[in-house]
């Protein structure tokens, strides 16, 4: 049996079946089964999550009695087998039919023939599912739902955009500039031969090529955090400063809170909050190996109003939870949302949180309130209903969608300046 097909089988059979995250699912098959190629695991892992939608279509068509016919566990094997056929150019497509057909005589007993014969049909039949023959949210590869969803806010832009959420995004690190500059850490990652290059768009920002840099030990001594340019800028347009008081209401996993910190020189205090108290070890662990000692950790639910916290911070970190469509590339199960209606309910726990930190903020001071979604009910719509509220007394200073093109990520935000008066 193949470690590599057996290893992918079981995570996407956690990303189907049970629900669970890519990111868990696949480090979790991967430590079951030693000697599997993690880096081929991964990729092939992701893409078929990423190609389902496309991929499910091809299975309806073959099936004679369409998908719903098809058994969890020989869909799966199924969907492996058409993404390798189509995508994996490392794989000749006999070797595919025959490590998906070796593959259901192992975890889906009964159904080898069946998906033989599925696969041998899609070889002869190809052609009928070239990209100019499918409907838009297919080739794309999203959901009607959330296609529909970016098209009545976006207009025809939407196909470029659901395009783009299916580039992997540039791996940008983030020099700490408590340890190193820019350019000494680019000549320290070179000789130990990771290409990387300055970033546009942000003067701490590295561009870098492979996946050397997240198992360096530059990284592990702490010159530099993996983080997207857009979060980057984000936390930029907060503008903390040396000697400020700084609360970040959704902290975990910590990399906005470590860049705030780097930026104030390591110099003021910050508080880390989250509501899941195993979630702030995250966050201590990134500033223990990157040297911030300005923070403390708290359990908080930031919906919940908290008396003693009004009017107390210089900057307020609002980074909310939201439904995640900016980062697909990195999160494919999010392309398979069929019910975006539940994005409602994200957004009065968004409205909650927004309110609190006004709240918190000294007048004179300033909120951030971001999300990694392009949904505008999320983020625009959600500013608009909270700042309603106050008039003249709180002032945009910035918003911006960064959507995700040139190897960033999708993302929002706002910053908001309560007045001192």
């Amino acid at each position: 049996m193949n470690k590599d097909w057996l290893a992918v089988f079981e995570a996407l059979r956690g990303v189907y079946s049970d629900g669970a995250f890519s990111n868990m699912s696949v480090n979790e098959a991967v430590s079951r089964h030693k000697g599997c190629r993690e880096s081929f695991v991964r990729m092939f892992a992701k893409g078929v999550i990423r190609d389902s939608i496309r991929l499910d279509h091809i299975a309806d068509s073959l099936a004679d009695k369409g998908i719903k016919s098809i058994k969890t566990r020989p869909l799966i094997v199924i969907r492996m087998g058409l993404y390798a056929i189509g995508s994996l150019d490392s794989v000749p497509d006999h070797a595919a039919v025959n490590e998906a057909v070796a593959l259901a005589k192992s975890v889906a007993k009964g159904s080898d023939r069946f998906v033989n014969g599925m696969l041998r049909s899609y070889l002869r039949r190809r052609d009928e599912f070239s990209d100019d023959k499918l409907p838009a949210h297919v080739r794309l590869s999203v959901s009607k739902e959330v296609f529909g969803l970016l098209a009545d806010q976006y207009g025809d832009e939407a196909s470029s955009i659901a395009e783009a959420l299916g580039e992997p995004a540039g791996l940008y690190l983030r020099t700490n500039t408590l340890r190193t500059g820019r350019d000494e850490l680019i000549q320290k990652l070179a000789a130990e031969g990771i290409d990387a290059s300055p970033a546009e768009g942000s003067q701490d920002a590295i561009l870098a090529k492979g996946s050397g840099a997240v198992s360096s030990d530059l990284y592990r001594e702490g010159l530099y955090s993996v983080q997207s340019l857009s979060s980057m800028n984000a936390v930029r347009a907060l503008d903390p400063k040396p000697g400020e008081t700084v609360l970040d209401m959704c902290a975990a996993p910590g990399g906005k809170t470590g860049y705030m910190a780097e930026l104030m020189d390591n110099k003021g205090h910050i508080t880390a909050c989250d509501v899941y108290p195993h979630r702030l070890e995250l966050i201590e662990a990134a500033m223990k190996r990157t040297g911030v000692s300005i923070t403390k950790t708290r359990v908080m639910d930031g919906t919940v109003f908290d008396p003693e916290l009004e009017g107390r911070y210089d900057r307020v970190l609002a980074d909310v939870p939201c439904s995640g469509l900016g980062v697909m590339a990195a999160k494919p199960e999010i392309r398979l949302t069929t019910d975006p209606s539940k994005y409602d309910e994200l957004s009065a726990v968004q409205k909650a949180i927004l309110g609190n930190a006004i709240r918190y903020v000294r007048p004179g001071g300033r909120v951030e309130y971001s999300t990694c979604t392009l949904n505008k009910n999320e983020n625009e719509n959600v500013v608009k209903q909270i700042l309603s509220q106050y008039g003249s007394s709180l002032v945009i200073i910035e918003m911006r969608t960064i959507l995700p093109y040139n190897g960033e990520v999708g993302f929002f935000y706002c910053t908001i300046e309560k007045n001192a008066n």
